[in-house]
Order: C-alpha cells, then sequence, then structure tokens
C-alpha cells in the first residue's frame, strides 16, 4: 500500500494537481457538475450527461496537467470574473435596497399629504367664520374671512391675487 502512494506522489511531481479552494476555476467545475446532476434529476437527458463527463473530463485534465501557469491564470480570469459577478449582485441588491426606501419616502410623502388634507378639511368644516383656499400661485392654504359672494384674496407669501367666492356666509 505505502508503494502505491510513493508512486502515486512521483507520477504526480510537477503537476498542477489539486490546489483547494484557492482553485476557483475547479470550485467552479464542481458547483456546475453538480448543478447538472441536479438538474439530470429532474430532465433525464442525454445531452446533459455528455456535458457532465464533458465537465469531470476537463477536470481530470486541469489536475493531471503539468502547464501550471496556464493553469493559475485559468483560476485566476475565473476568480476575476466571479468576483465580477458577486459585486453586480451586490450593486444590484443595493440599488433595489435604495428603490424600496425612495419608494417608502414616497408612501410616506402621500400620506402626509392626504393627512394634512384631510386635516385641512376638517378645519374648514369647525371653522364657521373663516375659509381655507390654497393659492393657484404658490400652493400655500389661506383662511380667508367668510364673506357671501366674490370677492378677491391676495396671498401673503407670494403677493399673487385671485378671486375667491363663498355661497354662505
Amino acid at each position: 500500500m505505502n508503494d502505491f502512494h510513493s508512486r502515486f506522489l512521483r507520477f504526480m511531481e510537477g503537476r498542477y494537481g489539486l490546489r483547494g479552494l484557492r482553485d476557483f476555476m475547479q470550485i467552479t467545475l464542481y458547483v456546475v457538475y453538480f448543478l447538472l446532476a441536479v438538474l439530470r434529476i429532474f430532465v433525464p437527458s442525454p445531452v446533459i450527461f455528455v456535458i457532465q463527463w464533458l465537465v469531470i473530463g476537463y477536470s481530470l485534465f486541469r489536475i493531471l496537467s503539468k502547464n501550471i501557469p496556464a493553469r493559475e491564470n485559468e483560476s485566476r480570469i475565473m476568480g476575476i470574473w466571479l468576483f465580477k459577478m458577486r459585486d453586480a449582485l451586490r450593486f444590484r441588491r443595493a440599488d433595489l435596497e435604495d428603490r424600496k426606501r425612495k419608494r417608502a419616502i414616497r408612501r410616506a410623502e402621500r400620506e402626509e399629504r392626504k393627512r394634512k388634507r384631510t386635516l385641512r378639511r376638517q378645519k374648514s368644516r369647525q371653522d364657521k367664520t373663516h375659509i381655507f383656499r390654497d393659492c393657484p400661485a404658490c400652493g400655500a392654504t389661506l383662511r380667508l374671512p367668510r364673506r357671501k359672494g366674490k370677492h378677491e384674496a391676495r396671498c401673503p407669501r407670494c403677493g399673487h391675487t385671485f378671486a375667491v367666492r363663498c355661497f354662505k356666509a
């Protein structure tokens, strides 16, 4: 048994071998093989079977290869590509969270405007001597004396003059 082990070690000298978690290409090949195996459970296809064997064959080729700089370069390129993918997903997630936050802010602003509008309506119903109107120029809410008929009002904020009509005195 010890003889086999020493022969195997001599055979693997100068070869790329298994590099563990540092070899991004080998890890990617294993993940692709596993995903294909799971897919093959649900979709029994000879094409998937052939692709699985090609992935295993390429993985063995990489392990037994003596061109170590080329295998390291492949792993480096795959690592760069995987990190770019990870960063793209992170940015997408951040954009999604940013959009959710902005949507929540807009919703809160809408609710605030609705609350103010309701409050204004309640005030106008309670006050028998005044009416509330919005300035057409700047949107400010004005509290005007309740006078029957048509009269003009001047906005103190922007100075715009506009017609106001009141039916009940």
